[in-house]
C-alpha cells in the first residue's frame, strides 16, 4: 500500500493495491480475473480541498459522469470528503456463469458527511449529465432502482449500462461493460458491489 500525499495537502490518495473493496471472485466464483485496482483519496481533517466548478459533462468520453476529473478533482467540486474508484474483471465461462466472455464492473463511490446538502447537488449534476449524454433516466439495473444511463463501449459491441445510486452519506456509480451479461450476473454483480462497497 503506497500513500502519496497531494501538493495542495488537502487530501491523501491511496493504492488499494491487493486489497480492493471489490473483486472479481466477490462476483463470479471460479472466474479467471483479467483486471483488478482501486484508488482512495481522503480529504484531510481541516485542510479544505479548494472548490472548483463542477465540470461541463463532455459525452465524448466514456467515463464516470462523462467527465475528466481526477479523484482529487472530485473531492475539489463536490465536497465529498471519500472518493473510492476501482474496477474488478474476469473472463467467465458459460459452464460457470448464465453470463459469457469478459465481463468488466467500474465504481465509483463519493461518501460526504451525513446531512451534507451537497451530495444532492452532486446527483443533480450527475443524473443531468447522465440524461444528457446517457439517454438517463429513473430505473433500475440488476433489480436495484437508481437513474440509469448507456454509455458506448471502449472493449465490446454492447453499450455499457450504467446505474446511479444515493443514500443518505453517499453516491455510488456503477457501469457494467464486456459480455453478453445475463440477467443472473447483472443483478449479482449489481448487488455485490454495492455490499463490498458499503462495507468499505
Amino acid at each position: 500500500m503506497t500513500t502519496v500525499p497531494e501538493d495542495a495537502a488537502c487530501a491523501a490518495e491511496t493504492d488499494l493495491g491487493d486489497r480492493p473493496p471489490v473483486r472479481a471472485t466477490d462476483l463470479w466464483a471460479g472466474a479467471s480475473a483479467t483486471g483488478g485496482r482501486a484508488t482512495e483519496v481522503r480529504a484531510r481533517p481541516g485542510v479544505p480541498c479548494r472548490e472548483v466548478p463542477a465540470p461541463v459533462p463532455d459525452c465524448s468520453l466514456p467515463v464516470f459522469g462523462w467527465s475528466s476529473s481526477t479523484n482529487e478533482e472530485l473531492l475539489g467540486w463536490t465536497g465529498a470528503d471519500r472518493v473510492v474508484s476501482g474496477l474488478a474483471g474476469a473472463r467467465v465461462a458459460a459452464a460457470s456463469d448464465p453470463g459469457q466472455g469478459s465481463l468488466v464492473v467500474d465504481y465509483v463511490q463519493l461518501r460526504f458527511r451525513r446531512g451534507d446538502p451537497r451530495l444532492a447537488g452532486t446527483r443533480t449534476h450527475l443524473e443531468d449529465a447522465m440524461r444528457r449524454c446517457g439517454g438517463g433516466r429513473p430505473g433500475a439495473l440488476g433489480g436495484v432502482r437508481g437513474f440509469v444511463a448507456t454509455q458506448d463501449s471502449l472493449t465490446g459491441a454492447d453499450s455499457v449500462r450504467t446505474v446511479l445510486v444515493s443514500d443518505a452519506d453517499h453516491l455510488v456509480w456503477l457501469a457494467l461493460d464486456g459480455g453478453p451479461w445475463s440477467s443472473t450476473s447483472t443483478e449479482r454483480a449489481v448487488r455485490r458491489t454495492l455490499e463490498q462497497l458499503g462495507a468499505y
